[in-house]
């Protein structure tokens, strides 16, 4: 089942007419990763915790987490780490958003993931995703960026992407 027509709506939109600043793909992402991991299905998503103490944490970020919930006892369980860069840090952000992606996928390991998270690394329309091992290592991006986040093959991606987090 591919996107709902208002989300694919609204991504078109703002691949053609980029926005001015990258709070308005907050929406459309939250409800693409609450389509793919549904609170019925044990996910929650959320806003991840800022990382104390990190000098490069200085620019406001918004990094959303999906996290698996276990029982008994309730545990949360990281699982997927997305982050959400606006249009114009394309081409010149990917180095950054990497950075971050790998102290966010960091910070995790320190908290509730287990040996492995997924991540979702996105610039405005752009995005593609990876995994990361705890062993120290950078992530590794699993496919090559897609250039709009609206199209079938993107929601198959997204749909494999959700096959793997299932996986963890």
């Amino acid at each position: 089942m591919p996107l709902d027509m208002i989300t694919r709506t609204v991504l078109e939109y703002y691949t053609a007419h980029p926005p001015a600043t990258e709070d308005v793909w907050y929406g459309p992402w939250t409800t693409i990763l609450t389509t793919l991991f549904p609170s019925t299905q044990g996910y929650i998503v959320t806003p991840q915790r800022r990382l104390p103490n990190d000098p490069e944490s200085h620019i406001p970020d918004f990094v959303i987490e999906v996290v698996k919930l276990s029982t008994p006892p309730i545990t949360f369980r990281t699982v997927l780490i997305v982050k959400i860069k606006n249009s114009q840090h394309w081409q010149s952000g990917i180095g950054a958003l990497e950075r971050q992606l790998g102290r966010q996928t960091d910070a995790a390991f320190a908290g509730t993931a287990h040996t492995k998270v997924c991540w979702i690394a996105t610039i405005g329309p752009h995005w593609r995703y990876g995994e990361k091992d705890d062993n120290g290592q950078d992530p590794q991006p699993l496919i090559d960026w897609h250039h709009t986040t609206h199209d079938q093959a993107s929601f198959d991606d997204l749909q494999g992407l959700a096959g793997l987090v299932g996986a963890l």
